[in-house]
Order: C-alpha cells, then sequence, then structure tokens
C-alpha cells in the first residue's frame, strides 16, 4: 500500500526585533553607576551614552558607549569597560536581528560576530550568528552557532533564547527530513527514508527534544520502510505531545491508520482513520476506511 505524506514547507526563521524593550532593561542598571560631570571625559561620554539610549537615539547611543568602553579602557575603569559592552552586545543583538529581518545575512553575520567580542556571556549574539550562517547555506556552521547559543542561554538562564535556537536546529533537520522524504513524490524510496531518519537522528546529538513534527516524520520513514510497528509507534508519540491544529493530529492519524492496514489490524485502524476524516486528509481517510469495509 502507497504510504502517503505531506509537504510541508519549513518554518522560517523568524528575526526577534524588540530592540527597545532590550535596550530599557540594561539602561536601568546602568544608570545606576551614571557619573557626576565634573568627573573624567570617559564618564562624562559614558552618562551621553546612557541618555541618548533612554532618548531612543541608538545610533548615537552606540557610539558614545563604544567611544566610553574605549576611554575607560586607557583610563584602566574596568567596570565602564565592561557595563558599555554589555550594552553594546544588545545593541548588536538587535542590529543583527534588524538585518537578518531585511535579508542583509552577511551584515547579520558581522553585527553578531561583533556583539560576541564585546560580550560573550550574552547569547543573542550567538543565536543571530546561527541564523545568518544559516541563510548563507553554511549549515555545519550554523547548527554549531546555534548549539553555543543554547550552551549560553542555559548558563545564564536566558529561556527564550534557548528556546528560539532549539526550535531553529530541530525546524532545520525537519526540514531536511521532510525534503527526503517527498523527492519522489508518493514513491518514498529506502535511500530516502533512510536519509530522513538520519537527519532526524542529529536532534540527538544536540541534545533537542523531538516534537510531534519530529515523531511524525520518523513515522512516515518506518512505513516506507516497511517497519509497521516502529510506524505506529512514533505516530503515538506525536498524537503524546502534538499542540497544533487538528488539520495537523489528522495527519498523522493518517500514517497510524495506514500502518496499522499494514500490520493487518483493521479494527485499530479503522479507530485511528475515523479521526484523520478531517480537511485535506478526509479524502484519504475515507477511501482507507471504504478499503477496511464495515
Amino acid at each position: 500500500m502507497t504510504v502517503t505524506h505531506l509537504t510541508r514547507a519549513m518554518t522560517p526563521w523568524k528575526p526577534v526585533t524588540r530592540l527597545a524593550v532590550l535596550l530599557m532593561a540594561l539602561i536601568v542598571c546602568t544608570a545606576a553607576t551614571a557619573f557626576g560631570q565634573d568627573d573624567q571625559e570617559y564618564k562624562r561620554v559614558y552618562n551621553a551614552a546612557i541618555e541618548a539610549a533612554k532618548a531612543k537615539n541608538y545610533t548615537e547611543a552606540y557610539r558614545l558607549y563604544t567611544q566610553a568602553a574605549t576611554l575607560a579602557e586607557q583610563a584602566g575603569d574596568q567596570d565602564v569597560v565592561t557595563s558599555s559592552n554589555r550594552v553594546l552586545a544588545q545593541l548588536e543583538f538587535a542590529l543583527s536581528q534588524r538585518s537578518l529581518k531585511q535579508e542583509n545575512y552577511e551584515q547579520a553575520l558581522k553585527q553578531a560576530e561583533q556583539g560576541i567580542a564585546r560580550n560573550p556571556e550574552y547569547a543573542g549574539n550567538y543565536y543571530s550568528k546561527g541564523l545568518a550562517l544559516k541563510n548563507l547555506d553554511r549549515i555545519d556552521e550554523a547548527m554549531d552557532a546555534l548549539a553555543k547559543a543554547i550552551e549560553v542561554a542555559e548558563a545564564s538562564s536566558d529561556r527564550r533564547i534557548a528556546s528560539l535556537a532549539e526550535n531553529a536546529i530541530r525546524e532545520q533537520f525537519t526540514f531536511l527530513a521532510s525534503s527526503a522524504l517527498t523527492r519522489n513524490g508518493e514513491n518514498i524510496r529506502r535511500s530516502d527514508a533512510e536519509e530522513a531518519l538520519a537527519h532526524l537522528a542529529k536532534l540527538e546529538q544536540y541534545n533537542i527534544e523531538p516534537d510531534a513534527d519530529v515523531y511524525y516524520y520518523m513515522a512516515e520513514a518506518y512505513a516506507a520502510l516497511g517497519n509497521y510497528e516502529q510506524a505506529v509507534a512514533m505516530a503515538d508519540q506525536a498524537l503524546e505531545v502534538h499542540r497544533g491544529s487538528r488539520t495537523d493530529k489528522a495527519k498523522i492519524y493518517l500514517i497510524k491508520g495506514e500502518a496499522l492496514m499494514n500490520q493487518g489490524d483493521a479494527t485499530s485502524a479503522r479507530a485511528a482513520l475515523e479521526n484523520a476524516l478531517f480537511g485535506q486528509y478526509r479524502q484519504r481517510a475515507q477511501y482507507l476506511l471504504d478499503e477496511l469495509g464495515s
């Protein structure tokens, strides 16, 4: 029996543009270390940088924080150097995200790397670097950068960046698996199924938990290989963690129902296929139910 499947476009990696929110949190902290006007030049520049950032004049803030860091380094004030670099790293992150949105990937990469140099303990720039490298088709480097984003984010309890980087890695390998399975239309070749499983297996290398889509494509691949028991097991895993639409859930029931049919379990197949009678999967599910008979 032919195994059906769905071509699923990869979810684009959306840049995060929250420049004002990112900076204001840091400005509140750095403002506490502002200095009186009778202090050294670097302190006056530092104060001016804080005010420019508060006024959302980020171009001027970037220039002034850069100048403050340089002057403070010369004066031996490491606190101001560190504080300035922390803000500059977040500015580079925001700028790199903006460049990603504008599809200027080389610029995004440059900005992310500058941000990493400013503050290697800030995870956002590793995430931006990974997205830029991915869009430049430097996939292995992209995955390494995203893995580093997760590592740094977890060390700093930045769950948001860790989650974004995890999703980006997961989506990449899910996309590759989906592409392999749809390469020859509905006739999934053994080599394509094995390739798909190999792509999905790489998630373990990065300690990325599978989601419903990962389990679904594993079910498709195992079904194409004739391993129907494993296909059913993966479909059940997909259903357990599924949080998407009813249509997505219907496709999981469909692949489960087909695998059960191939196992000769008509009763269980019928129950699964009845749950697949929805949206674009209704016609195929009904056809298979008719084949099963009453």
